[in-house]
């Protein structure tokens, strides 16, 4: 049996929580799914779930995990007080229900009783206050401070009952509680020393059970998990496979039976391959460029706007993704948001003329050397590098293309902002305008390593991220976009398709325009 689904184009809802005091978290996402993933209604338990990804987790402790991939990881171990659905709608998950102020500035949460760490530690309120304020602590290393930057205290009730007190209206906490940083951690572990890098210990639907670094990650089905019956499989395997020809052999042969990573060069092949079902969808994956914001002459901004004006994207999308993405050709801000702003400012070939006139304009017409550092980890990104370098090359910018493997390249390059260029992607896990944006334009944000800084930049940030309707953010964000257009501290480059295949088998999978994997709970594999 051969099925192939194209999902990229399905209408999109607007959805949201809308308080008296207009303190809402407004988000987007599919309004449907495709129904030849739900053929099966009798859930079937056992079997063990093998997903292949290119990528290694570069941690697994909920406040320290930088990267997607360690994202992947916390959400089978860890829960997390919220969820977002696959309309990215924020609903209870740990807590079995919250209340709001009126004014938007207190959240009261009611945990759901009898859940248990799977240590056996019983979860409580404790813990949940444990988290939040080692995450809130000024040397806690967390880079999503962010999402976080509004919570004044948290409050125990009582053992199942939680209070979070915010400075301003925040549109996106509840969303932001959705997010796997956000993940409840077992605070008697912890304060005994525990290293939840090297072991995690959660709650959530499965157990960890080993790491193999560069092979493969794996997990056993948590029996008390919270959701009776779930999850269906007895466990996961991540399979870790940065040969993307590898990986692709190993969907088509059955050796892996899930990813969302198919390499753009074997889509039409892996879609079209019998017991294969194949699914597109325009997802949360943006690509961008960065320049190192302190280092002459990209600390001026008509330098970063020629460079981001050369770029030919759509030569990015042809050989680095063959077709599957979209230029990004204003902000990054994707169009199947609400808040999608409709800037179209890049030509998507490129150029060059306007680009030449801009670096004239900041005093280097002849170009410059510079180097790009690549994390090799990262097919796109790699095979992105000599198309940039030559669009580079064409305004007399010399970058010399350097590669490093994960997680070197997160400790020597990224974190200590050691670098002339670098690209990155982000995956955005809640779908929230502020989500794309924040952590990459505001100042001093642990993913803000181009070390950008802008005072108009952080107050447009903040007003849209406490305005109180989804028109006053939409509008905000309009004006956040072409301010970031103007200062040009990144550079968008493309947002990526999610390119998932899996066997036949698998049934009740629903895909998120996150590209995140907490559904896998909810699915099975046919007898």
């Amino acid at each position: 049996m051969r099925k192939t689904l194209n999902i990229s184009n399905l209408a999109i809802t607007r959805r949201g929580f809308l308080a008296s005091s207009g303190a809402v978290a407004m988000l987007s996402g599919l309004s449907m799914m495709p129904t030849a993933v739900l053929a099966q209604d009798t859930p079937v338990q056992g079997g063990v779930l093998k997903v292949a990804f290119t990528a290694d987790p570069a941690g697994f402790d909920p406040a320290l995990g930088p990267s997607g991939m360690s994202h992947v990881v916390i959400e089978q171990v860890y829960s997390t007080l919220m969820s977002v659905d696959t309309d990215a709608v924020p609903y209870p998950d740990l807590a079995e229900s919250f209340e709001m102020s009126a004014d938007g500035l207190t959240y009261t949460f009611k945990l759901r009783d009898g859940v248990k760490f799977h240590n056996g530690d019983p979860l409580t309120a404790d813990d949940v206050k444990f988290t939040f304020d080692r995450l809130r602590a000024e040397d806690s290393g967390y880079s999503y401070k962010s999402q976080i930057e509004t919570i004044s205290s948290v409050d125990v009730v009582d053992p199942l009952t939680v209070k979070f007190t915010l400075s301003v209206p925040t549109g996106p906490f509840l969303t932001y509680m959705a997010f796997p940083g956000s993940s409840i951690v077992p605070k008697k572990l912890l304060e005994a020393g525990h290293d939840l890098n090297a072991q995690p210990v959660g709650s959530g639907p499965f157990k960890f059970v080993s790491y193999q670094p560069r092979s493969m990650v794996k997990f056993e089905k948590n029996a008390e998990f919270y959701e009776a019956g779930k999850p269906y499989f007895d466990g996961l395997e991540f399979h870790l496979i940065p040969d993307v020809t590898a990986l692709t052999n190993a969907v088509i042969s059955g050796t892996v039976h899930f990813t969302n990573e198919v390499p753009p060069k074997d889509w039409a092949t892996v879609s079209t391959s019998p017991g294969i079902v194949g699914q597109t969808l325009e997802g949360s994956r943006y690509y961008w460029l960065l320049m190192n914001n302190t280092v002459a002459p990209m600390d001026n901004p008509k330098v970063r706007q020629a460079i981001a004006h050369v770029i030919n994207r759509e030569a990015i999308v042809a050989a680095t993704f063959f077709g599957q993405a979209k230029p990004l050709l204003g902000g990054v801000i994707p169009e199947w948001n609400w808040a999608y702003p409709g800037l179209q400012v890049f030509n998507p070939q490129g150029d060059v003329e306007k680009a030449k006139a801009l670096l004239a304009e900041a005093g280097v017409p002849d170009g410059f050397e510079t180097s790009m550092t690549m994390a090799s980890s990262f097919p796109a990104m790699v095979a992105m590098a000599p198309i940039l370098q030559a669009n580079l090359a064409a305004i007399g910018i010399k970058a010399e293309i350097k590669t490093m493997e994960i997680p070197r390249y997160w400790d020597e390059v990224w974190a200590p902002s050691a670098f002339d260029m670098t690209t990155m992607y982000w995956v955005s896990p809640l779908a929230d305008p502020d989500d794309f944006v924040y952590n990459n334009y505001a100042t001093g944000t642990g993913i803000n390593v181009q070390k950008s800084s802008s005072e108009a930049m952080d107050k447009l940030l903040k007003d849209a991220k406490s305005a109180t309707t989804q028109d006053e953010r939409k509008a905000l964000y309009k004006q956040q976009q072409e301010l970031a257009l103007e200062e040009m501290p990144i550079v968008p480059l493309v947002n990526s398709y999610l390119l998932i295949a899996h066997t036949d088998k698998l049934q009740n999978y629903k895909p998120m325009r996150t590209g995140f994997l907490k559904t896998l709970k909810d699915a099975w594999m046919q007898a």
